[in-house]
């Protein structure tokens, strides 16, 4: 019965998220993507590390093949990330305002409603240690957004200009 409730919560999740990317504009998808996966797949590997710390815990994965926190990953940390960056990106201060803001919601009501769920709590890593994690990573994504993909686009185009 738990698996089945945690399949169509995560499920939600996901689908509720991937219902708003179309709004989110393909130049804006194509622009902040690859900064989105980027720091997606480093969570990825610092799940691993958690999984085996103990960091957080997920006791009713969603489907075998899927973790919970893929589930998030995949759904409300994708759009979320494209959304933010869509409306902030240009202004770090309210970048990371909007993160705090959302990162907070998540550390503190969404996980308290996931931990009573019993679908996601907090291991050994304390609440505040994770809010610092999701804002470092968020920090991280602007960074490699601002440095990699915008400072690199322009020698990229120059590089495969045939005028010369």
């Amino acid at each position: 019965m738990r698996k089945n409730r945690s399949a169509g919560i995560f499920g939600g999740l996901m689908l509720l998220s991937w219902l708003t990317i179309p709004f989110i504009g393909r130049q804006h998808i194509k622009r902040y993507l690859s900064s989105t996966m980027f720091i997606s797949f480093l969570i990825m590997v610092e799940s691993y590390i958690a999984e085996k710390k103990k960091w957080w815990i997920f006791p009713n994965p969603p489907h075998p093949y899927l973790t919970g926190e893929a589930a998030l990953l995949l759904g409300p940390f994708l759009a979320g990330s494209l959304w933010i960056k869509k409306f902030t990106y240009g202004h770090f201060g309210r970048y990371m305002l909007l993160n705090a803001i959302v990162d907070t919601f998540f550390v503190y009501p969404f996980q308290r409603a996931m931990s009573r769920a019993k679908l996601f709590r907090v291991g050994t890593f304390k609440k505040y240690h994770l809010l610092g994690t999701f804002l470092l990573k968020a920090a991280l994504m602007y960074v490699y957004q601002h440095l990699v993909v915008e400072k690199l686009k322009p020698q990229r185009a120059l590089k495969n200009n045939p005028i010369e």
